[in-house]
């Protein structure tokens, strides 16, 4: 008797500790990491960590000290909004961060500095317009930080006199950007001193990057502030003391993200000969005399992401999207490139929606004995703290995300093809947790955005519901996506759609030959890139049961008069759709042009308040389907951006979605 209840109590817990299948629902559990910093000694990390506040909608932010040896955690900072970008001082002595703080009724993103292994927050400043950024200056002493200009006070009736002139910005913009400048804060109390002035603005994104003397900074200066014209930039050096800044190489365009050495003899810069979508952004090195220097990423054929300088100053790590992973590169000064081992981890922060990870923020996460710090994921493996250690060798620091281990994920391996582009592509196949040999099963195609975010062996935690449904998940590369080289990202220029649908159709083809596809149940997803391919393959081929287009450009001409990048648009195109007969081959891209040949119901979603791909191409599609009697839905979200910030409407995205495939499916 004894025996026989511990048989069955065993077999009690053994059925308790089963897998589950993983629902939406588990996304509230999902701990999201970014903004990785190290310590120079090694000795400590500093991660945020973001947890869903469900009934709250919104995402709680901790500021996390991690002991990379023992894996120890220790929280610093609980639930402050706006927590970002942790970086060590020079010595490791102090941590600075970014963190909203009330200014009068309203609140800004201000600059904070605490004890580097824990204590009370000082905060430094007190900007109505926010901090955008900043950097610790060499010896530990100043921070320099980057804000937008403060918008005059205005009384009376002149609180009313708000037109500006509008020139490139999105149609929803409510103001003229305000250029970005750099001040400099001593951390002796004394106040701030504005550094730079007048239209020109610090570069979206860019690096502030001191010499070592304290001296001098590089960054990139724009010509405005206005999202689209960002391609206008240039890598300059600022006299800190003069307030005089020089052009580094003489160029105009598509330069960003100076780093001088350690050493100061070098600064190194990342640049593209043309539009980022379809030229490579590759790394060179000169020196701080200027001139263009070298092209050290040359033998790569790779775009080159974030990079940050070895504590030697004889080598840079570099990342780079290849095949299905985001690769960490040393490229030395003699020009030799070693790929560093990571094993199957993929660097970055997965994207929610659009495929592919970022590449990780190398800034601020390599100590002085070459240990690096970055988020990585797996297919099955959520987003955790890793480490690379000067010696090699790849570890994992935290454990933030083992609740997930409750649930089954399904493995994913990279698929190749044969593209008519002249390469041999890939892609990434999702599978079943319960696959099965010899069993067909149906699939639907979650197409990647960008076009320059490639799907990767990562962990996608809404092609993993989508396969805990039962499906398989193909998320292909089409042309255009960075992983491949060259020759195949610049392959979609002047055929931003046709090619890449044939692309598509090949991958498919190819699981197709598996023998594992139920033929009648396939689908066609995606948002942005992926929501203008989706309304472009049920417009040319009709093999779908099903379609989800979110955020996409079904009409190019009304996305260049409307969108916060025209040009981008312009850069696929033979320029502008109003210059030398150029609108045919714009209309010859849209998908509203073949509204009366779709044959599959079609869900559109779309957020009212898109600056990338507005509504209003969304809402046009909708209503050529309806007025052709094709099965359409339109489905918003009443809140700004490219996709829903917060986690409930995030959540609210994907059950549409999912959900009005399985009714199909079914």
């Amino acid at each position: 008797m004894m025996v026989a209840a511990a048989v069955l109590l065993a077999t009690a817990l053994g059925a308790m500790a089963a897998p589950r299948a993983v629902t939406e629902d588990a996304y509230r559990s999902l701990v999201a990491l970014h903004g990785p910093a190290i310590s120079p000694d090694a000795k400590r990390a500093v991660v945020v960590v973001s947890r869903v506040v469900w009934d709250e909608d919104r995402y709680a932010n901790d500021l996390v000290l991690v002991d990379p040896a023992t894996h120890q955690t220790q929280t610093l900072l609980a639930d402050r909004k706006g927590l970002a970008d942790p970086a060590f001082s020079p010595d490791g002595a102090r941590l600075a961060f970014l963190a909203d703080a009330k200014i009068g009724d309203d609140s800004a993103t201000e600059l904070f500095v605490m004890p580097g292994e824990g204590g009370a927050a000082q905060q430094l400043t007190h900007v109505k317009s926010g901090v955008d950024r900043f950097a610790w200056r060499p010896d530990g002493k100043a921070i320099v930080y980057a804000a937008e200009d403060e918008t005059p006070q205005r009384t009376g009736a002149d609180r009313f006199r708000d037109s500006f002139i509008f020139t490139t910005e999105p149609i929803v913009a409510r103001r003229a950007d305000a250029p970005v400048h750099l001040f400099l804060l001593p951390l002796d109390g004394s106040p701030a001193t504005q550094l730079t002035f007048g239209a020109e603005s610090l570069c979206d994104g860019s690096t502030l990057s001191w010499s070592p003397s304290g001296t001098t900074l590089a960054y990139a200066l724009c010509r405005d502030a206005i999202y689209n014209d960002q391609d206008y930039s240039r890598i300059v050096l600022l006299d800190v003391a003069g307030r005089r800044f020089h052009a580094l190489t003489g160029r105009s365009m598509w330069e960003s993200n100076p780093l001088f050495s350690p050493d100061g003899a070098h600064v190194a810069y990342t640049y593209s000969t043309g539009d980022g979508q379809v030229n490579l952004t590759e790394l060179y090195v000169t020196t701080p005399s200027g001139g263009a220097g070298t092209r050290l990423s040359a033998a790569l054929d790779r775009d080159v992401g974030d990079a940050v300088w070895s504590p030697d100053s004889r080598s840079l790590i570099i990342t780079a999207p290849d095949r299905t992973t985001n690769a960490l590169y040393r490229l030395s000064l003699d020009g030799s490139a070693q790929r560093l081992d990571v094993r199957d981890v993929t660097p970055g922060v997965p994207l929610t929606t659009t495929g592919g990870a970022n590449a990780p923020a190398l800034e601020n996460a390599l100590a002085k004995d070459g240990t690096l710090a970055f988020i990585g994921t797996a297919a099955a493996q959520p987003p955790e703290l890793f480490t690379y250690g000067a010696s090699g060798g790849t570890q994992k620091a935290t454990g933030f995300n083992a609740a997930l281990a409750q649930y089954a994920w399904g493995k994913a391996e990279r698929i190749t093809f044969r593209s008519d582009a002249g390469v041999a592509a890939d892609g990434v196949l999702y599978y079943p947790p319960e696959f099965q040999t010899g069993k067909r099963y149906p699939l639907v195609v979650f197409v990647h955005g960008g076009p320059t975010d490639p799907s990767m062996i990562e962990f996608d935690f809404w092609a993993q519901v989508m396969a805990a449904r039962g499906w398989l998940v193909l998320r292909p590369n089409y042309r255009g996506s960075p992983n491949l080289g060259l020759k195949y990202q610049r392959a979609i220029l002047y055929d931003v759609e046709a090619g890449p649908g044939r692309d598509i159709m090949a991958a498919l083809g190819s699981v197709e030959a598996r023998g594992i596809v139920d033929r009648s149940r396939i689908a066609v997803s995606g948002w942005s890139y992926g929501g203008i391919m989706t309304a472009w393959m049920i417009s040319r081929y009709h093999v779908w049961k099903a379609a989800v287009s979110g955020a996409s450009v079904n009409d190019w001409i009304a996305d260049y008069g409307s969108a916060d990048d025209s040009d981008a648009d312009a850069a696929l195109f033979h320029g502008s759709p109003f210059l030398r007969g150029n609108a045919e081959e714009w209309r010859r891209a849209s998908a509203i042009e073949y509204a009366r040949d779709v044959t599959t119901p079609v869900l559109i979603l779309s957020d009212i308040g898109d600056n990338r791909d507005p509504f209003a191409t969304s809402s046009m599609y909708w209503r050529a389907l309806r007025d052709n009697h094709k099965a359409a839905t339109l489905r918003v979200w009443p809140v700004q951006g490219h996709f829903p910030g917060d986690p409930v409407r995030t959540v609210d995205v994907f059950h549409y979605w999912i959900d009005f495939i399985a009714e199909h499916f079914s």
